[in-house]
């Protein structure tokens, strides 16, 4: 109908060979600790993703417990979100990840741990901070999903999120127990969620980057763990290798 003529082969036998041989390799949950560098990384994400977790669904529960309306202040805290989702997709598009991950939580926690400097009288300087402490804790929510796509291969990749999304659901359940603190100091739930989000952020530093790097198609193909790495492989290695077929560029 389009005039287009259907070539001869349509699938190179090579092609077809490798994409079933691919195709029978089967992988398990503790392929994600196969190696040193492997189970660093995946202990890492675990922690990165149920600690940020806590943060976001404990700044969320904790709203009502502000000063003020609270039917204004859950409005507001649904608000921030806006911004902050698309400030997340701006800077994934320009910038590296583990930075700008680690750039929001140091923000978010941060602002965090200035409310208990805030004179009691001053509330909405308080209700500020803590949506300014959401906005980052809900960038960098949204940049994990990305973020630990990018880190591991095609044939783990979906395990990988999926064990990271596991391990933030235990997050969001943990959370309301750092909101009960308030029982005992209303800003005690703050100084928690806000070392806890400053700590996080610099393990994010410590994570390989993906930004510009071809995805890997193998584990054997996994970026090493900054501070980890006992040696680097020259530029000439890494053009030796097998040409890349998708490459991170922007999001």
């Amino acid at each position: 109908m389009n005039n287009t003529v259907a070539p001869a082969v349509i699938f190179d036998p090579a092609e077809l060979q490798e994409l079933n041989s691919s195709k029978q390799q089967k992988v398990y949950i503790l392929d994600l600790f196969r190696t040193w560098n492997i189970a660093i990384i995946t202990i890492m994400s675990l922690f990165l993703w149920m600690l940020t977790s806590v943060g976001y669904f404990g700044l969320s529960l904790n709203v009502p417990n502000l000063h003020g309306d609270p039917y204004l202040n859950c409005f507001l805290s649904a608000l921030i979100e806006v911004p902050a989702y698309i400030t997340a997709w701006l800077l994934l598009r320009t910038l590296p990840r583990r930075y700008i991950i680690a750039g929001v939580l140091f923000w978010g926690g941060g602002v965090l741990l200035l409310i208990q400097v805030v004179p009691a009288d001053y509330y909405f300087v308080s209700i500020g901070l803590v949506m300014l402490g959401k906005f980052g804790v809900t960038s960098a929510f949204s940049m994990l999903y990305v973020f630990t796509a990018e880190l591991y291969p095609t044939l783990v990749r979906n395990m990988a999120v999926g064990i990271t999304s596991m391990a933030s659901r235990v997050g969001s359940i943990i959370a309301p127990y750092f909101v009960y603190l308030g029982a005992y100091n209303k800003v005690l739930p703050y100084i928690v969620m806000g070392s806890l989000t400053v700590l996080i952020g610099i393990v994010t530093l410590f994570f390989p980057e993906s930004f510009g790097s071809t995805l890997p198609e193998t584990l054997e193909q996994m970026q090493k763990v900054k501070g980890f790495r006992c040696w680097r492989r020259s530029r000439n290695s890494i053009q030796r290798e097998e040409n890349p077929k998708v490459l991170i560029t922007a999001f």
